[in-house]
């Protein structure tokens, strides 16, 4: 369990047809950046992707080969798929609001929902509860149509449905007329066929989801039911391997199966990746829980400034083992790092050495400046992960080093066994155990 005062930054509960939960934040960021609000329901906003728009118009197209009305009915069956998917994702969420957790929004996808929470549950039984919410969403669904379904059929066509699912098996022939009022309830627009496809998915829901792939809702699950027994980290990381075992086995599948579509595939390729993405986003925010700034910096007051040739700058670097170096202006305020590669590549592509350090920068916005004290996990929430070094300041804003983000999680690393190796030397360590 994390400490209660700890600030996690928001993550991404993904679900992949219909339950890809938890994870990305860059890989959401990325996905979520072109969508159209539908309404705000139960105070969460609800947003389709611009890719969702495509593909009705693909099945509305597609369809109308058939005639205008078997078009119609696709589009119907289409937005009552992802009906449920969206009363799927507010499961997670409603379940996430009862243990004070909001949640930012929920965008649909061709593949499925999205519901961003702003953080997942590290208590292993609410977690678990969240997890297991929108599967349960789909099981009320499928037992209140399947009620409906029955009060809608005769008797003579349960029989048949009974009859068809057991014939393989048993040897049982069903009626002609049973046949033909089952064929065109499904080959044509009708009620009771709309009623049946609903059932159908949402049984796929149910079992597609709790597959123990993290971090689909099944994956979540067992990561939890581990984290009882085990450190956060070492339950999703064991939920993490798992996961890329049964993409490995969904992507096996697949190409026995040649005339299965591409789209398993994807979804198998796209899990792993989740999967991997929230083990390292874990593995971080465990890292630096309790933190501070300078406990993950390289400490350096070195500074250039802005005004300092490309010459001098060589000069200066031929006697520095850091591969950065802050600038700063003339009131020598941190404007910026440049990186030793950077440099490199900068007199690749230009001849001139009279330039000066601030030329190289132009261009660029001023990055962000850290102070040393200000605790690690606050820092990280507002940074631009396309940066990665920053200046770090005392409070009296003088450079004290530099954060590198790269390098951020080993140094605590080295950190922590450095304490551990000075604790076990300590006499009155020593004496009191």
């Amino acid at each position: 369990m994390l400490p209660k005062n700890r600030l996690d930054p928001p993550v991404d509960l993904t679900d992949c047809v219909a339950a890809l939960p938890a994870g990305v934040s860059g890989l959401s960021k990325g996905l979520l950046s072109r969508r159209i609000k539908i309404g705000k329901y139960l105070g969460i906003d609800l947003f389709v992707h611009w890719t969702f728009l495509l593909l009705a118009a693909y099945i509305f197209l597609s369809s109308l080969v058939d005639g205008l009305s078997v078009a119609l009915f696709m589009i119907a069956q289409f937005l009552g798929v992802f009906f449920c998917v969206t009363l799927h994702e507010y499961g997670h969420a409603m379940a996430a609001r009862l243990f004070g957790i909001g949640t930012a929004d929920i965008t649909l996808l061709p593949i499925g929902g999205v519901a961003r929470l702003h953080q997942m549950p590290r208590i292993p039984w609410q977690e678990m509860i969240v997890a297991v919410a929108g599967p349960m969403v789909n099981v009320i669904i499928f037992f209140l149509l399947s009620l409906l379904f029955a009060t809608q059929v005769s008797e003579e066509m349960l029989i048949g449905f009974r009859d068809l699912l057991a014939g393989p098996k048993e040897g049982i022939e069903i009626s002609q007329d049973v046949a033909t009022s089952i064929d065109t309830m499904f080959r044509f627009p009708s009620w009771l066929g709309y009623l049946f496809t609903m059932i159908v998915v949402n049984l796929i829901l149910v079992l597609f989801n709790m597959i123990p792939a993290f971090p689909m809702d099944g994956g979540r699950v067992l990561r939890s039911f581990l984290a009882m027994f085990t450190g956060y980290t070492t339950a999703t990381k064991v939920a993490f391997r798992v996961g890329v075992l049964c993409a490995g086995l969904m992507i096996l599948f697949s190409v026995q199966n040649t005339s299965s579509s591409p789209i398993p595939i994807f979804i198998a390729c796209f899990v792993a990746f989740a999967g991997y993405s929230e083990f390292k986003q874990v593995e971080m925010s465990e890292a630096v829980g309790g933190r501070k700034v300078s406990d993950a910096m390289i400490h350096q007051n070195l500074s250039v400034s802005e005004q300092l040739s490309l010459f001098e700058l060589l000069v200066q670097w031929k006697n520095v083992e850091s591969r950065v170096i802050p600038v700063v202006d003339d009131l020598s305020k941190p404007i910026g790092v440049l990186q030793i590669n950077e440099v490199a590549s900068y007199i690749a592509q230009n001849t001139s050495s009279r330039v000066t350090v601030g030329e190289i920068l132009v261009g660029r916005s001023a990055s962000k400046t850290l102070r040393s004290s200000e605790p690690l996990g606050e820092a990280l929430v507002g940074l631009d992960r396309r940066i990665r070094v920053y200046v770090v300041v005392n409070e009296s804003d003088e450079i004290v080093g530099v954060l590198d983000l790269d390098s951020m999680v080993a140094r605590l690393k080295i950190s922590d066994h450095m304490k551990n190796e000075e604790d076990s030397r300590d006499p009155d360590f020593n004496q009191s155990t």
